[in-house]
């Protein structure tokens, strides 16, 4: 199957650029890390996602060469971040020597799949339309690996996940749904981490917000709220703590953010979702909230089988060691999952933190460049004209951040990165000069931000 899937990625990548750009954050539900394409032990591991980026680059380089090297200016609003990423990566590259061999095809990977799918993605879709539809059939996937990834749980049945294990056979890469481990069985869907599942879930969460705010129709109400409900259920199911913290922080920020009119809507679906909740029971409520905020707590994150602040404390320490050894670039891409397969440091755990492993890997400089990257989404958000749509990328951006310092980035970047580019474009945010609306654009963002204002019936 992965090999099927691999050709027709393909064939749409040569054939279809734009359509393959649009569907790639729906693929990533389905393609983790943990869902190889060629495993075997003479050869770099290369992932079905991997491979995907791999032709759109291929396929956008083909065409780059047949417009006769020349690029169309698309005015990408995060160009100057990823110009400093990249550079960040490369000087983390050259800065080490003795890894050159091992670590040049895994750093241009590591850049690659964070930049291209969002660029192209910007440089395809035209149209505010377009990126609204987009989200609206990512939001439809998200629900149905929720609810796949619910049943699977309750089932203790993953035909897919089975399927993933006989796609890595050298066992370089692992998919496992945690059923040996102290915590007991976790959901994992169709991803190869609870925790990355959890996190894809509540990113979904939050496009299901952003779509809410363009919702007039009492029907259309009841279907998002029933949406937002089955994946609620199927973060609580990871068994993980940051996804639910994700959802709730962002959330929380939106409602802060927003408009009044669109703060009662969220504010009616949060208490429809209580309500049908409570009818499964209350304590169940209970057990979420107490879940949910045993992570800022050292005692209650021990009971729950998890990290605590006690363990954050011990992996601060062994990382900043590691960190001053090479404080500016970093001691290579690959230092931390060096450090974590020697197995000399048990304390260390699995560097659940992004700035554990950015600071070793990368350096000062690698920190400096994730900064920069969140700071010109912030920047760009604020420019957005509709002020709902504003919030929930300013939300979803800060408890982001606060979901990889909390466990680490865990293969979700790509897929935010996509989803913050397919908010910016449907909110209007495509330039033909800085500044400036293409003026087809400003006629339809005006278009459609009349209509959201009418109200709610």
């Amino acid at each position: 199957m992965n090999y099927l899937l691999a050709l027709w990625c393909l064939s749409l990548a040569m054939l279809r650029q734009r359509k393959m750009a649009l569907l790639f954050p729906i693929l990533c539900f389905f393609t983790p890390k943990g869902f190889g394409l060629i495993d075997v032990a003479a050869l770099p591991y290369l992932s079905l996602n991997r491979a995907i980026v791999l032709f759109m680059m291929l396929s956008f380089v083909l065409y780059v060469m047949a417009a006769g090297f020349r690029i169309k200016q698309t005015h990408f609003p995060l160009a100057s971040a990823f110009t400093i990423l990249g550079l960040s990566f490369l000087a983390s590259l050259v800065s080490n020597p003795d890894t050159w061999a091992s670590d040049a095809v895994t750093t241009f990977m590591l850049f690659s799949e964070l930049f291209f799918p969002c660029f192209l993605i910007w440089n395809f879709c035209q149209s505010s339309r377009d990126a609204e539809r987009a989200l609206r059939y990512i939001y439809i996937a998200g629900i149905v690996a929720s609810i796949y990834g619910t049943v699977a749980f309750a089932t203790h049945f993953n035909p897919f996940l089975d399927y993933m294990k006989m796609t890595t056979p050298t066992g370089r890469v692992l998919a496992a749904d945690y059923s040996g481990s102290v915590r007991g069985a976790r959901a994992v869907g169709m991803m190869s981490n609870a925790i990355t599942y959890g996190a894809f879930q509540a990113m979904t969460f939050l496009i299901g917000i952003f779509l809410l705010r363009a919702n007039r129709s009492a029907s259309r109400l009841l279907w998002y709220v029933l949406g937002q409900l089955v994946l609620f259920v199927g973060i609580f199911a990871t068994g993980s703590r940051t996804p639910l913290v994700f959802a709730l922080f962002s959330t929380l920020a939106f409602v802060c953010l927003a408009r009044t009119r669109h703060k009662i809507v969220v504010v009616q679906v949060g208490v429809a979702v209580c309500a049908i909740a409570s009818v499964i029971g209350l304590q169940y409520i209970e057990k979420v909230m107490d879940f949910a905020l045993s992570v800022f707590s050292a005692n209650s994150a021990a009971s729950q089988s998890g990290s605590s602040l006690d363990m954050r404390l011990g992996q601060a320490l062994i990382a900043w060691n590691f960190f001053t050894d090479a404080p500016w670039f970093g001691g290579g891409v690959s230092k931390t999952r060096s450090i974590l397969s020697s197995g000399a440091y048990p304390d260390f755990y699995g560097a659940e933190s992004a700035i554990f492993q950015w600071a070793i890997d990368m350096g000062a400089f690698g920190l400096f460049a994730f900064v920069a990257l969140f700071t010109r989404i912030f920047a760009q958000a604020r420019k957005l004209p509709n002020q709902s749509g504003r919030a929930v990328v300013v939300g979803m951006t800060a408890g982001y951040i606060v979901f990889v310092i909390s466990t680490g980035v865990l293969e979700t970047m790509q897929f935010f990165l996509a989803i913050v580019v397919l908010m910016f474009i449907a909110e209007g945010r495509r330039v033909s000069a800085p500044g400036r609306y293409h003026a087809l654009e400003r006629i339809a963002h005006d278009a459609i931000s009349a209509e959201r204002a009418q109200p709610l019936g």
